[in-house]
């Protein structure tokens, strides 16, 4: 019996939802390992065909969307309300964020003490370092080199989200449900426009300024929750979710097209709160759900652990093949797996929890 110990899904009401994000997390440590694989030679051409993974990560803003609007459009039309949202957001990114930053200068001081730095080492620039601790990161550019813990650009995004945009969508909710939908439409259309007339390869779309890039999919995860009255009426919701999951992968893996691996992330979403919207839900989902409480943890960590084992170790120090890289890999994915636990319930939970009772009488 597969045992998830302490790990709860947050509410019975988004269990598909729950699986999308821990499967789209699973999909970005695919895609920051895959290049071990393979000889360096072939790693351009590899990472260029399987670049579409990285567009899970425009899932995990199509569901943020949803969920924030789920569980805070209600309580966000007061200046007390807004104040409580971005306090429980804070509580929730900045802490590990933090963490993760402070570790990632630590082991990069490091290398570069052995001279293993390299070029694509992260800038040491004290403003660099400033502005991703701030989450300013996604807008502000580090114009000496890169930031610490590249991932956390999203982060970034995430918070501008948070702090202008998920306010703003729900006051003009309020008159029209109708608007986040034309929103999410007029800017996605724009921006597929610019995509087409700048980039004959299609294959662009993660080269999008940050924001940019975050903004149309949060919209539309926003949407999906005022529309998902609607959406619920979606026909064998479930099948359609594990069919379009899959074609998701394949597009992925084999170099679709990246306006067409998106409009395949929103059919993933859009078939996940349709079939959370059903009376039952099957006994896989359920069980596996709860792993989606890992999602943040396993994005925040895992490249940390891809760094040091696969790319260190494997790749440079020992220079296995594709059998040994196999083992290291697999070793790399488990530790990732339980550190995350370990870091979910024992670092984020007890920081939220003190962050947000912070101020409360």
């Amino acid at each position: 019996m597969f045992c998830l110990g302490k790990l709860r899904s947050a509410s019975d009401d988004l269990l598909y939802l729950d699986l999308t994000r821990f499967v789209a997390s699973v999909g970005i440590v695919a895609h920051h390992s895959v290049e071990f694989f393979v000889p360096a030679a072939q790693r351009p051409w590899l990472l260029s065909k399987t670049m579409g993974l990285a567009l899970f990560v425009d899932l995990f803003f199509v569901i943020s969307g949803f969920v924030i609007a789920f569980v805070y459009h209600k309580r966000i039309g007061s200046a007390k309300g807004y104040g409580e949202f971005l306090q429980r957001r804070i509580g929730r990114l900045v802490p590990l964020h933090w963490l993760t930053l402070a570790v990632s200068i630590a082991v990069w001081a490091a290398f570069a003490a052995a001279g293993f730095a390299g070029s694509h080492a992260p800038s040491f620039s004290a403003d660099c370092i400033a502005a991703t601790a701030a989450l300013v990161h996604s807008f502000v550019p580090c114009r000496s080199g890169n930031f610490f813990n590249g991932v956390s650009w999203s982060i970034s995004s995430e918070m501008v989200m948070y702090v202008l945009v998920f306010p703003t969508i729900a006051l003009a909710a309020v008159r029209g449900r109708y608007i986040p939908a034309i929103a999410a439409a007029l800017i996605l259309m724009l921006l597929v426009w610019f995509d087409l007339e700048n980039n004959s390869t299609l294959n662009s779309w993660v080269g999008l300024h940050p924001v940019l890039r975050a903004l149309p999919s949060f919209l539309f995860g926003a949407a999906l929750y005022y529309y998902r009255d609607w959406v619920g009426l979606l026909p064998a919701s479930p099948a359609i979710f594990a069919a379009s999951s899959a074609v998701l992968v394949l597009l992925m893996i084999l170099g679709g097209s990246h306006l067409i691996v998106l409009a395949v992330v929103y059919l993933v979403a859009v078939s996940a709160v349709a079939a959370d919207m059903q009376p039952v839900t099957g006994t896989f989902v359920r069980r596996f759900a709860p792993l989606g409480q890992l999602t943040y943890s396993m994005y925040m960590w895992h490249g940390f652990f891809i760094l040091v084992l696969m790319n260190a170790i494997g790749d440079k120090l020992l220079r296995v093949g594709p059998a040994g890289m196999g083992v290291i890999a697999m070793i790399c994915w488990g530790s990732i797996l339980l550190w995350s636990y370990f870091s979910l319930l024992y670092i984020e939970n007890p920081a939220r929890r003190f962050i947000d009772r912070l101020g409360r009488v």
